[in-house]
């Protein structure tokens, strides 16, 4: 086959052509840190890189189901925790009201003190993460029980909706507790503490009994809730250990390996200016032949 100069300076341009693309190949490569910067870089990688962000995408919704049910679950215990110290004191106050030689003067004072414990206790049934009330079920948007006079509260006031989180691939569990189940056998207790007390004889020993039930109540609520902080404080480790592997894997394939990057890209550009001078060789040869 006869080489004419055609073909020669052809090779020489396609040759250039394709060193410049691989220098510019790498220069990005270098210049955006990425290995991945459009699909047509490598098809395979690009789709199993979409496929970990996907993964890290709903591992952060789950790390945010989790904070927000932290946040709950931490309010709950805190209610419940100055909710059981007012039954304490009120169970003191009942001993001393079944006390027989107390007067009316002074089961009045124990009664005023235990209007105040009840007033608290719907303050502690109404707390809230945000504008959101935590006891009142789905309808977080009412406090769940509501003073109507000194000492008394008024009917429950939101429902019995069970509130879950998913805090992990099919894994869920229930946040809220409801305050008729955590919260009324107390403040049934309380009321039923006054009405001795007001009523000028000692404290019977079935109010007793019954602040004791209360009291029980309250305490068995926040060993579910201690129970859900461990849960969640473990679900919080793993989906963090699981965001760590993938974020690893994610950068494997998109990252630039900068050392092996940097030396690609130096031979790269003198294979460039090798291709260039001899492409500008030949391409002034050819024109000389051309003026002979």
């Amino acid at each position: 086959m006869r080489v004419t100069e055609s073909m020669i300076y052809n090779t020489a341009n396609s040759s250039l052509s394709n060193d410049l693309a691989a220098l510019q190949s790498i220069t990005e490569k270098v210049s955006s840190s990425k290995q991945l910067n459009r699909p047509s870089d490598n098809p395979g990688d690009v789709r199993s890189a979409l496929g970990l962000r996907d993964t890290l995408a709903q591992l952060d919704q789950f790390g945010r189901n989790i904070d927000n049910a932290s946040s709950t679950v931490s309010a709950m215990d805190g209610a419940l925790a100055s909710a059981g110290d007012l039954l304490q004191r009120a169970n003191e106050l009942a001993i001393e009201g079944g006390n027989g030689t107390l007067d009316a003067g002074q089961r009045q004072m124990i009664a005023a003190e235990v209007s105040q414990l009840t007033e608290a206790l719907a303050q502690d049934a109404g707390a809230k993460v945000g504008d959101e009330y935590i006891f009142s079920g789905f309808r977080v948007d009412r406090a769940p029980f509501q003073v109507t006079g000194p000492g008394q509260i008024g009917a429950y006031q939101g429902d019995q909706g069970v509130i879950t989180a998913r805090i992990g691939t099919g894994s869920t569990m229930q946040v809220n507790l409801t305050g008729d189940a955590v919260f009324q056998p107390a403040i049934d207790a309380l009321t039923q503490l006054q009405t001795d007390l007001n009523g000028g004889g000692p404290v019977q020993q079935t109010t007793i009994t019954q602040i004791a039930t209360g009291l029980q109540t309250l305490l068995q609520a926040r060993a579910t809730v201690g129970a859900r902080t461990n849960r969640l404080d473990d679900a919080k480790t793993s989906q963090q250990n699981l965001v760590t592997t993938n974020q690893a894997l994610l950068s494997q394939l998109e990252d630039t390996d900068m050392p092996s990057a940097i030396t690609e890209f130096t031979q790269s550009q003198t294979t460039y200016q090798a291709s260039l001078a001899v492409t500008a060789k030949v391409m002034q040869t050819s024109l000389l032949d051309y003026l002979r």
